[in-house]
């Protein structure tokens, strides 16, 4: 227990009456190197560059824009799950108020074509987005996708599988 009898007697923090040399260092660190590798884009640039000429036709309107990325992820997740679903897709297009039949065609066509044009290998289905405008940030973009088709599982094996699992 300390007194102020110890203290005087004590080195340390604490009762030490010596003075101290300050040593500050006012040097400057390293600056951290930045990463000029280029990387590769994530998901959800590859969506924005697949559904550029939706959103283009959508203008600067908000709202306008978060229907575009619908369509367009909608085009996005039938391309990827097959033929009936694009047919699906068309007629749920083609219920849009004023829509036409030939109008779906076309842009689901041409969607499909681009998309297997700039992502051929890409298997990811969108689940869920996030599109948020701000006046300090801009536009934020978040997706969430599920890998359907995993690397190495063919949709054969895939089936036996689930057969032996059940």
């Amino acid at each position: 227990m300390a007194s102020p009898h110890s203290r005087r007697r004590t080195t340390g923090a604490f009762g030490n009456n010596k003075p101290r040399d300050i040593k500050r260092d006012f040097s400057r660190p390293e600056p951290t190197p930045v990463d000029t590798t280029p990387r590769e884009p994530s998901f959800a640039d590859k969506l924005i560059t697949f559904s550029q000429p939706i959103l283009e036709q959508a203008g600067g309107n908000h709202t306008a824009a978060k229907g575009a990325m619908n369509v367009a992820i909608l085009i996005w997740n039938a391309a990827i799950e097959g033929d009936a679903k694009i047919a699906e897709a068309k007629t749920r297009l083609a219920s849009l108020p004023g829509a036409t039949a030939e109008q779906v065609e076309e842009l689901v066509t041409t969607m499909v074509a681009r998309k297997a044009e700039l992502y051929p290998e890409e298997k990811l289905v969108v689940t869920n987005f996030i599109l948020k405008f701000s006046h300090k940030q801009g536009a934020q973009f978040r997706v969430s996708a599920v890998n359907i088709n995993p690397e190495g599982v063919k949709k054969a094996d895939l089936s036996d599988m689930v057969k032996v699992t059940a």
